[in-house]
């Protein structure tokens, strides 16, 4: 006995499974739970960087404050004070280096430039009287300026100054002798070896 079947009926066809509503729905709950879950940590973390940098901002701001007033504390009268003569030092500096080039311009200048005259007078000293400044010119006019506790020390001074025909080949004077303060006992004096006044300050 033969049975004929048909295999193109529909019940032997593979059919596709598709989700039903209530598969799509839960899956896509299950999307939307995820999104919400990401946001709410997203936005957590946000708040807590939002945090740390209010907190970095006050130290910082903290730390500002309680530097000013450190500075503020350190500003006294005297570190003033301080500041003040550390900036007249420096500029005196600046001006000694200056007058410095202008000499080392005019030494180079001259031939035998000032070495024998500055030397000569490195040699002729006196116990008790000491200069104080030296002013030599290219048409060999010397002044020298000094301090002294007696006097009488200032003519032995000149007659040293006389046999050092190296420094000068002009007699050298007294321009001008005097007390600095009734109450101390130095004594200004200024010695040239020429006459009139000086062309220089």
């Amino acid at each position: 006995m033969h049975q004929q079947i048909n295999l193109y009926q529909p019940v032997f066809r593979k059919q596709e499974k598709v989700f039903s509503a209530t598969t799509l729905l839960q899956i896509g709950g299950a999307v939307l739970l995820l999104l919400l879950i990401i946001l709410a940590h997203a936005h957590w973390t946000l708040r807590d960087m939002n945090g740390t940098a209010q907190t970095l901002e006050e130290q910082v701001n903290s730390q500002t404050r309680q530097l000013g007033a450190l500075e503020d504390s350190r500003r006294t009268p005297d570190t003033e004070a301080v500041d003040s003569e550390i900036e007249q030092l420096r500029a005196d500096i600046g001006q000694r280096n200056t007058l410095l080039s202008q000499f080392d311009l005019l030494v180079t200048q001259q031939k035998g430039g000032f070495a024998n005259q500055l030397r000569a007078l490195a040699e002729v000293h006196l116990s008790g009287l000491w200069l104080d400044g030296v002013t030599i010119t290219e048409d060999h006019r010397v002044e020298l300026r000094g301090l002294t506790l007696d006097a009488r020390l200032v003519p032995l001074y000149l007659q040293k100054l006389e046999n050092r025909k190296d420094l000068s080949e002009t007699a050298f004077e007294t321009v001008s002798m005097n007390r600095i303060d009734s109450g101390q006992p130095q004594i200004q004096f200024v010695l040239r070896n020429f006459k009139g006044q000086a062309t220089w300050n």
